[in-house]
Order: structure tokens, then sequence, then C-alpha cells
């Protein structure tokens, strides 16, 4: 009808130049997107090489005042905020804002990233006033049971100093329970097992069988933390969920009062190997239950803290941890898959074994955390193909903010950018500084983002 001649032909040709400029000007928006996404995709895909990662092709995404690269189902920032505050999305039927901040899960896929994420074992803990403050109010055993507070406490690192992941605030303690050990605490003591184990007549009398428990009704106050979290976070980090480790739960099972339970524990799975297998088998069993209703209930990353595994010989590691730990990761994944849930990244941290960090190489871990007695450059010679995280030292937080910048700075070179998470060897100390924790987080990202921008 435009070229017929009737009384509207001329208005439209009118304004049909005023289109073509439109569409000239919005075509000039896109190209200096995607000149300057190309930009930053060159620059991490050169990273990528040097640390072995696969290539992303970024697709640019503009936003009401920043682009910003987004990778399939998932929005990552690249400055502080996003002005779109009402973007949800679907997990197992709940709806949670969108994540804005996926560095840390881009490099525990060996993506690339634009610079190293950061953030701290224990992160959520007494070294901050206003966590002692609620904690003191309330009682640590009742700030992880209630869900409001137990999120209200994870987040708080996530507000102070913008970490790249939030890790649930929760004690590994709390699987004890559902493997039948009731245990306690009492000021200045460590927690303890109600009725330790000593024998193989105590694991028939006390230890569950995990093929029956049912990990929602024992736990439920656990993952209704985790939905909570995941609305107060409002996508600005991943949360993420763990577990302790087979290992470690077995020596908290024969700690008493009284009674060191590494030690009981070392002397335990001599005498009576078999009822320790029992224990181990059934921990293992109750771990990944627990690990794969943290994910259906919206944690976005798992860690597996074997945190007294260091007790043990080269030898023993190998038969009464590592095994355990292997077939975790891969009956979460596997359990993740069968359900049509598509798997997390993992990390563990078998803390203190770096004789056998080879052995994860070919797991189902997608990152390796490493204690401080760890040499960088020899981790990346064992495990070539995963991410590793770690291992700041949390003695230079006592040395003020010159020795924190310049241990910080060197440590990220020793790791490189890609391919690498940024954290402590072992965790955050209450005697420690919060100033000089945001010394140590702001030296991460500025000496990781100046060594990218250098080689680019």
């Amino acid at each position: 009808r435009i070229c017929r001649p009737t009384r509207m032909a001329p208005l439209r040709l009118r304004r049909a130049p005023r289109a073509v400029l439109l569409g000239f000007a919005c075509l000039a928006v896109y190209a200096v997107s995607f000149i300057n996404t190309s930009r930053i995709h060159k620059l991490n895909l050169s990273h990528a090489s040097k640390a072995g990662a696969p290539s992303v092709r970024p697709v640019p995404f503009v936003g009401a005042s920043q682009t910003v690269m987004r990778s399939p189902g998932i929005l990552c920032r690249s400055t502080p905020a996003i002005d779109a505050p009402n973007r949800y999305m679907q997990v197992q039927g709940q709806e949670f804002p969108e994540l804005r901040n996926d560095l840390l899960l881009r490099a525990a896929r060996g993506e690339p990233t634009e610079r190293v994420p950061v953030w701290i074992h224990r992160q959520a803990g007494r070294y901050l006033p206003e966590f002692r403050e609620i904690a003191e109010k309330h009682g640590y055993m009742k700030c992880f049971n209630t869900p409001e507070i137990a999120a209200d406490l994870t987040v708080q690192p996530i507000d102070k100093y913008e970490m790249d992941a939030a890790i649930l605030f929760s004690d590994i303690l709390v699987l004890l329970p559902v493997m039948g050990i009731e245990w306690n605490m009492s000021p200045g003591v460590e927690p303890y097992a109600v009725k330790p184990i000593t024998s193989p007549e105590d694991v028939e009398k006390y230890l569950v069988d995990g093929d029956t428990v049912n990990i929602e009704e024992k736990l439920g106050y656990v993952f209704e933390s985790v939905r909570i979290t995941r609305q107060k976070l409002d996508g600005k980090a991943p949360l993420i969920g763990f577990s302790g480790a087979p290992f470690t739960l077995l020596t908290y099972t024969m700690h008493s009062k009284d009674n060191n339970g590494r030690d009981a524990a070392l002397e335990f799975i001599k005498k009576y190997p078999e009822s320790a297998d029992k224990i181990l088998q059934t921990a293992e069993k109750i771990v990944v239950k627990y690990l794969i209703a943290k994910v259906e209930s919206g944690a976005q990353m798992l860690q597996v803290f074997d945190s007294w595994a260091g007790i043990l010989s080269e030898e023993d590691f190998r038969r009464f941890s590592l095994p355990y730990l292997i077939q975790i990761a891969k009956d979460v994944k596997d359990g993740l898959k069968a359900k049509g849930i598509a798997p997390v990244p993992m990390t563990v941290f078998p803390r203190g074994c770096g004789h056998s960090l080879s052995e994860f190489e070919n797991s189902e871990y997608d990152v390796v955390s490493l204690d401080e007695n760890v040499d960088p450059e020899q981790a990346r010679e064992k495990l070539p193909t995963k991410t590793l995280q770690g291992n700041f030292q949390g003695k230079f937080i006592y040395d003020g903010e010159n020795k924190i910048r310049q241990e910080a700075s060197d440590m990220v070179k020793r790791f490189g950018t890609q391919r690498y998470i940024a954290n402590f060897g072992y965790a955050v100390e209450k005697e420690h500084d919060p100033e000089n924790i945001r010394v140590f987080v702001d030296e991460v990202r500025r000496s990781s983002s100046s060594m990218n921008s250098q080689e680019s």
C-alpha cells in the first residue's frame, strides 16, 4: 500500500528516513557493545589458553546502565549493580533472584574470568562485631538452628566485603544426630558427642542405617536456611552448601568432653578397621543425601571439608578417607542427574593431604582447595585440569596492610588469574581484624585485575 497513490503514502514516505536513521543508531550502539565485549573475551581467551581452560563465547547483554556478560542461564555483572531488580529464576519450583555475579562459578568450571574471585572459609564468623552481637544474644546453636538468623549471618560478609561467594552459616556436626550420635557444646570446649563411640558394640548400638535416613525430615531447618539465604542474597553472589567429610565426621563421633576424638579415631581405625568402614560408609550415604538436598533447596555450589584428614598417614588417608571423598562427588552428581537437576560445581578440601592431590585429578570434583602448606606450582602440575582454591596464610592478617598486600599479590602471581579462586589455607580466626580482611580481599581484586589488563 505504500506504493499505491493513496493519501497515506506521502506520510509513510516522510517517516521512512527517520526509521532508517533510528535503525542505524541502534546498530551503532550494538557495535560499541560488541567491541567492548569482544575485547573482554579476547583477554579471557588469552588467559584461558595459558591455564588450559575451555573457551566460552560471551553474549553481550545491554542493561539499563551497563554492559555485562551472559552465559547460558546465568547473568554475570562486571560492575557493582544492575538496574533490574525484578529478574527472577526458577529452581526446583522455587523462585529466586537471578544471579548477578557468576565469577566464582565460571572459575570453578574453568571458564575465563576477568579477575580472581575471592571468599574465605568461615567468613561468617566471630571476627565480625555484627556476628558476635547476634551470636551472643541467641547462642551459637540457636543461630544455625534458626533459618532466619542463619541466613542473616551468611549474608553479613557479602554486604560488608562484596565477597564473590556466600557459604551457608551452619556446622558440619549437624549430621551427627542424623547418624545416630547426639552432640553438644560448652563454652571453651570443642563440640563433643554426648555418647561417643568407643567400640564396635557402640557402632552397632548407635549408628543408623544410612539408606533409610529421610534427610529432609531430619534437617529441614538447614534446607529452609538455604532457601531464605538465596532470597536475602538477592543475586549478589552464589551460595555454597557444605558438608564435613566421612573421616572428619568419624573423629567427632568419638570426641568426648574428656577425650580428643582425633586421637581416639587413629586408635579406632587400627584396632577396628571394619567398624570404622561401617561408620564411614554410613556417613558417605548421608553426606550424599545432604548435599543433593542442599542443591534442591537452592545451593549453587558445594564443598566437602575433610578438616582432620591431615592427621592420617598417607597410607591411612588412601584407605580411610580418599575412597569416600571420591565416591561422594560421583554419587552427588549422579544423584542430581537422576533427579533431572544439572550438577553444580563441587570443591574438596583434603586439609593436610598435599601428598595425595594427584588422586583428585580424575575425580568428579571441579575444584581442589589447598591448605597453606601446599606449593601452588606443584599443585598445578598434579591437578592440570582442576581449578585450585587457597591458600593464603592467615598469620599474615596480623602483620598489617603492607605485608598483607605483598603476600596476597605474590599468591595471585603464583597461582595465576585463571582456574583459580582466592581463599585462605584454612579459615578466618576470631582474633583477625575485620579491616585487614578487607585489605586482603581488595588486594586480590586489585592485583588480579591489574595482571589481566597488563596481559591483554
